[in-house]
């Protein structure tokens, strides 16, 4: 009998706040991939040294190694998590411009699940941005997510208050664990595209 894929599952977190609303929620979707036997890392944004996309997506960025990382991450990833704050009615700048610097050989085939944390009322803005981004990298978007309300009051030391967001979030993982396997099993793995600087 074949032995089973272990999954890769990577995070990525935009926020630029310390214990912001959107890390501790992917915390939790990735904490579940573990359990559920995943492999997991997560990409801080705000830790990394990223440059402003200028529309050349082939470009190497030697002086920035952390481009060709953000590339090989997404490459080797069975399933990607995007965690961001809305601002402004839309996703974070350091989010859009991390997926501006991938190309659809990074990201074509592989599963994205969105979560998003809001200062007032629930809506899909930054969501939808994130389903818009994705479609064009031809990755596959999970038809659920997660935005989260009232985000400064949600969470404290990582635990959220409210139980059903702490279960929409164990169910956005299992979804996308259950989805990423269902390729894996009928796809071959794909190497990073484009050599050492993918």
């Amino acid at each position: 009998m074949a032995r089973e894929r272990r999954l890769d599952i990577l995070g990525i977190a935009a926020s630029a706040r310390k214990d912001s609303t959107s890390g501790a929620a992917l915390d939790v979707v990735l904490a579940r991939a573990a359990e559920l036997g995943c492999r997991t890392r997560v990409i801080r944004l705000a830790e990394v040294r990223l440059p402003f996309c200028d529309g050349d997506k082939t470009a190497p960025w030697p002086e920035y190694p952390a481009v060709a990382e953000l590339r090989r991450s997404v490459s080797l990833a069975h399933g990607v998590v995007l965690a961001t704050p809305e601002y402004h009615g839309g996703m974070s700048g350091a989010l859009k411009n991390a997926l501006d610097l991938l190309d659809i050989p990074h990201a074509r085939g592989k599963v994205f699940a969105g979560i998003s944390a809001l200062g007032g009322r629930s809506n899909s803005n930054a969501l939808n941005q994130l389903r818009t981004s994705v479609r064009w990298l031809h990755g596959w978007m999970l038809p659920d997510q997660v935005a989260i309300p009232d985000a400064r009051a949600a969470h404290a030391g990582g635990r959220f208050h409210d139980p059903e967001v702490t279960g929409r979030l164990t169910q956005l993982a299992d979804e996308l664990t259950h989805a990423a396997r269902a390729l894996a099993l009928n796809t071959a793995p794909v190497p990073p595209q484009g050599g050492p600087d993918a």
